[in-house]
């Protein structure tokens, strides 16, 4: 008998690495920073977040789908993308989604309101928040498929960048919208 009775065990021990950890099925966004970005930016968030869903789709899928071309033209695939998130939820077995019919005709009309007369053009300005129940199921299901992923919750330096620019914007907004008129 060769061997120590009283000595460790000896094994190996693999770590796991982020790497190895299976990745989100849909773009992972807080909603904080998703509202953030949202205003900043007068709205146009809404187009990377689509093409964002599209190309987490396009990975996991393993697809030929063209994301840019899906988030350019949103009104048309909307619908498409709001249904996916459903089923991937469904397949994950997260319950309690929310009503995805009903939120992407009601971000289609709202986002075509933008062409109609002041002030009923304002309305345009729901359209992106139509989309946060959407990201809340979405974080869900990222978070029972892939426990370990990047919860993308921090800002990075591009999104300061956009910050600061897009407040710059909206502060003048809200300064010419307080300013009166020219007198008629």
């Amino acid at each position: 008998m060769d061997q120590n009775p009283y000595a460790p065990p000896r094994a190996v021990v693999v770590e796991s690495r982020p790497e190895d950890a299976p990745e989100a099925p849909l773009f992972a966004v807080s909603i904080a920073k998703m509202v953030v970005l949202t205003i900043a930016t007068f709205g146009l968030y809404e187009l990377v977040w689509l093409y964002q869903h599209w190309a987490a789709i396009r990975r996991r899928d393993h697809s030929d789908i063209w994301p840019v071309p899906r988030a350019i033209f949103g009104v048309i695939f909307c619908w498409s993308l709001f249904m996916r998130v459903e089923r991937a939820g469904k397949e994950a077995g997260v319950p309690g989604g929310p009503p995805f019919g009903p939120l992407a005709v009601a971000w289609i009309l709202s986002s075509l309101c933008w062409r109609l007369p002041d002030p009923y053009d304002w309305v345009s300005m729901l359209a992106p928040f139509l989309t946060i129940p959407v990201q809340i199921y979405a974080n869900r299901v990222n978070a029972v498929v892939a426990p370990g992923h990047d919860r993308n919750a921090r800002f990075n330096w591009m999104n300061i960048v956009v910050l600061v620019l897009g407040g710059v914007f909206v502060l003048l907004a809200l300064i010419g919208a307080a300013l009166p008129g020219p007198a008629s």
